[in-house]
C-alpha cells in the first residue's frame, strides 16, 4: 500500500497534545480538518483543550498553520472542548461537532456551524437525556437516510464520573432536529464482569448498510465487540465478539464508493504484554493499525494493509476523507512515548486508493 505522511503536528511548548479530529470539504473545494488540540502543559484527557482547524488547498498533499474556532473557557465557561465529528447541516452549513466537559463533571454536545468555511459560531446542543458524563469520539456522528443524526455513546453518571468509578454503559444519542436536540436511544448495555469494568464496553461507533445499522464497540477482551439492528437505533441487541481482534483501542469503518473501509490496531494484548510496553512506554498496544476493505458490506473483509507500525508509537482515533484524486486522508493520533503518549501527536497520511491489497 502507497502512503505518505502529509501533516504532522507533535507536541510542542504550550501545546502538549493535538488528537482526535475530523474532516469537511470546504466552499471553494478546499478541504478542513479540526481537531483538539491541547494547552497549558498537560495531555490529561480532561486538561485545557480547544479545537484548532487546519486546511489543505491542493487534496492534502500540504496543510495551512492552525487557527482555533472554539475556545472551551471563552465559549463554554469550561477547561476542555475535544472528539470532533463532522456533518453537513440540512441547510448546507458544514458543522464540526464535539464534546464539552462541563464544569459538573457531565459532558454535553456543542457544535461550530459555519456557512464560508471562515468563520464559524458555536452552540451548545440541547441534552433531551438524563445528565451523565458522555463519550463520543472523534468522527463518529453520522446521518442516517431518513435524516436523523446519530453520536453513538459510552455514559456514566456525574457522580462516578467524579468518584472515579468506571462502569461505562454504551448506548446512541439520537437527533431528529438537524443536531439542535439530543436524547438518548432506549437501549444500555454494559458489561457484567466486575473485575474488568472499566474496559468492557467504550467507545463504540456505528454505520448504515443497506439493509441494516452496524454497531460496534472497543472492549478489554481482546476483540470489537459488534451488533446489528434492521429496524433502526433503538433496535440494537447486545453485543458479541466480533472477528474483529483488537487491544483497548477504537475502530473506525466508512463507505466511500460502495467500498467499507476499516482502520484499527489488530494485535490484542497478550500474555506478558506488561513487559512489553515497559520497554515501549506510552504506546498502549497500539502498534500496528490496519487497513482492510470490504465489497459486500461487511461480510468479509480484504487483507491487513499496514499503515503504521513503528513498536514506538502508538496509532490510535482513525478519521477518514476520500478526496478528488483517488486518495483516502486518514487522520490519526501516531504518538511515542518520548512525546507523551501516543495521543499526544497526530498525524494525516495519504492513501493511494488503487494500492490498498483486497
Amino acid at each position: 500500500m502507497k502512503l505518505e505522511l502529509v501533516c504532522n503536528l507533535p507536541p510542542i511548548d504550550g501545546n502538549p497534545r493535538n488528537s482526535e479530529g475530523a474532516f469537511h470539504r470546504g466552499y471553494q473545494g478546499e478541504i478542513l480538518f479540526a481537531y483538539s488540540r491541547y494547552t497549558g502543559i498537560s495531555c490529561h484527557d480532561h486538561a485545557a483543550c480547544d479545537i484548532a482547524l487546519i486546511r489543505s488547498f491542493d487534496e492534502g498533499n500540504t496543510w495551512t498553520e492552525p487557527e482555533i474556532i472554539v475556545r472551551a473557557k471563552e465559549d463554554f465557561g469550561t477547561d476542555n472542548v475535544m472528539s470532533v465529528s463532522s456533518l453537513v447541516q440540512e441547510n448546507g452549513e458544514l458543522a464540526f461537532y464535539f464534546l464539552i466537559k462541563e464544569q459538573d463533571f457531565t459532558a454535553t454536545i456543542g457544535r461550530a456551524l459555519t456557512k464560508d468555511g471562515e468563520t464559524f459560531r458555536v452552540e451548545r446542543c440541547a441534552m433531551d437525556c438524563p445528565p451523565a458524563y458522555y463519550v463520543v469520539n472523534n468522527d463518529r456522528l453520522v446521518r442516517l437516510a431518513d435524516g436523523r443524526i446519530l453520536a453513538p455513546a459510552e455514559w456514566i453518571s456525574a457522580e462516578d464520573n467524579r468518584a472515579e468509578r468506571y462502569k461505562f454503559i454504551i448506548s446512541c444519542l439520537i437527533s431528529e432536529d438537524d443536531g439542535k436536540t439530543f436524547r438518548k436511544a432506549a437501549f444500555d448495555y454494559t458489561t457484567h464482569d466486575e473485575a474488568n469494568a472499566r474496559y468492557g464496553f467504550q467507545e463504540p461507533g456505528v454505520i448504515e448498510l443497506s439493509d441494516r445499522l452496524y454497531f460496534w464497540t472497543r472492549t478489554g477482551y481482546g476483540r470489537q465487540y459488534e451488533t446489528v439492528s434492521f429496524t433502526g437505533p433503538e433496535g440494537f441487541g447486545y453485543p458479541v465478539p466480533s472477528i474483529f481482534t483488537s487491544p483497548i483501542s477504537p475502530m473506525q469503518i466508512r463507505e466511500h464508493k460502495g467500498i467499507l473501509y476499516n482502520a484499527y490496531n489488530p494485535k490484542p494484548r497478550w500474555n506478558g504484554y506488561e513487559e512489553y510496553e515497559q520497554e515501549h512506554p506510552g504506546v498502549w498496544s497500539r502498534s500496528p493499525m490496519v487497513l482492510r476493505i470490504s465489497k459486500d458490506e461487511g461480510k468479509t473483509w480484504g487483507k491487513m494493509n499496514v499503515v503504521g507500525d513503528d513498536p514506538d508509537r502508538g496509532y490510535s482515533y482513525p478519521a477518514m476523507f476520500f478526496t478528488e484524486d483517488g486518495h483516502l486522508l486518514l487522520g490519526i493520533c501516531r504518538g511515542s512515548g518520548e512525546e507523551g503518549n501516543n495521543l499526544c501527536t497526530l498525524g494525516i497520511y495519504k492513501i493511494d486508493l488503487s494500492t490498498v491489497e483486497e
